[in-house]
């Protein structure tokens, strides 16, 4: 089963952040997929795509989701502040010449992963360098 199948997603709130209760572990593999599609292992079935329920809370409530989300990937950090940051990009919520505090930290999270794990400028995706230059005011 895919990582954002609209069938498997169990759309239960969770309370303490706003996001469905499973969206947190699916993030880590979405985050390996979206750096890594052939090198992941991880299915490509599923995607996020207009027709996903989770698009729909998020556009709903733009604010409260990224919110809701920085509050539960910047601790959990690694791939999954990185799929946080990749959901983030993919439904449109923030351009990437827009600031967001929730976002960057989120954002800010993601790319110390990947700085810290020894992944250079060149695997970072054009939206994904724009970012770290407005926020960071230099290259990697």
């Amino acid at each position: 089963m895919g990582l954002f199948k609209k069938h498997s997603l169990a759309f239960v709130e969770d309370e303490s952040a706003g996001l469905p209760s499973d969206l947190i572990a699916r993030l880590e593999p979405f985050g390996r997929f979206e750096f890594d599609p052939q090198g992941s292992g991880v299915d490509a079935s599923g995607q996020p795509n207009a027709e996903y329920p989770l698009l729909q809370a998020a556009k709903h409530d733009r604010e409260g989701f990224i919110s809701a989300l920085a509050a539960r990937t910047i601790p959990a950090g690694g791939w999954t502040a990185y799929g946080g940051m990749r959901l983030i990009m993919h439904f449109g919520l923030v351009a990437p010449d827009s600031p967001n505090a929730d976002s960057d930290a989120i954002s800010m999270a993601a790319f110390q992963f990947l700085r810290d794990s020894g992944y250079g400028w060149d695997r970072l995706s054009p939206n994904e360098k724009s970012v770290w230059q407005r926020m960071a005011g230099h290259e990697w």
